[in-house]
């Protein structure tokens, strides 16, 4: 789920036929981030498996706080998840407080959906990614995933548990004067990332999509720069 990075140092990390990675930095009132910041982002995830309701797709959709910080050396941390309303969620599932999620597909829309994170707290890296144009994306250094219980099917209530395959990713854009880090099948698709296995669905099946805005603790303007592009 998210940490967005601003970029500059363009040191190269990876490179495929395909794909080239080069790191970046953190910029805030565009001046580079020297020390760790705490931040916060705010947005929405909508958690599918795309098979996970007796073949056919099953969805929620979650309302949540990333909290962390953003520091130097294009490192970032996820601490925790919290609810909007500042309550931090358990990080052992079906143990401890769960995100209160809303049934899209599938799952019945008049209960609350149970959500609890796997993974957290992580890394985070922003890089510049060069691919078919270039664009900036946040990497999760971690596996990350989600347990969802409570999901009505039918009456019957169901349980999933969703794991990344390998590292996630997701993209950040610069909306006016907000940094918005968003996560799509379009990036799935590209990287070969984000994309989980579920307990329901089977491989490959675990989908994430939505976005989120970072808040600086103090204040300040977040924005994500390289010696060629700015986002």
């Amino acid at each position: 789920m998210v940490v967005l990075f601003a970029f500059g140092a363009l040191t190269a990390m990876s490179a495929s036929a395909a794909n080239v990675y080069l790191l970046a930095e953190w910029l805030v009132g565009g001046a580079a981030v020297t020390t760790e910041l705490l931040v916060e982002i705010l947005g929405e995830l909508l958690l599918e498996d795309e098979k996970g309701a007796l073949g056919s797709p099953a969805m929620v959709l979650c309302s949540v706080i990333l909290d962390g910080w953003v520091g130097p050396s294009s490192l970032g941390w996820i601490s925790e998840v919290l609810s909007l309303g500042g309550v931090a969620i358990s990080n052992t599932p079906l143990s401890g407080t769960a995100l209160e999620c809303t049934g899209q597909t599938a799952c019945e829309t008049n209960t609350t959906v149970l959500v609890w994170p796997i993974g957290y707290p992580t890394e985070t890296e922003v890089e510049l990614l060069e691919q078919n144009g270039i664009f900036f994306a946040v990497l999760f250094l971690k596996k990350l995933g989600y347990e969802i219980t409570q999901c009505l099917v039918f009456g019957v209530s169901a349980e999933d548990e969703c794991t990344a395959v390998g590292n996630g990713a997701a993209e950040l854009t610069l909306t006016g004067a907000s940094l918005i880090e968003s996560f799509s099948p379009a990036i799935s698709v590209l990287n070969e990332f984000q994309v989980a296995n579920c307990t329901n669905g089977g491989e490959r099946t675990g989908v994430i999509e939505g976005s989120g805005t970072f808040e600086v603790g103090g204040g300040g303007e977040v924005t994500a720069s390289s010696e060629t592009s700015v986002a």
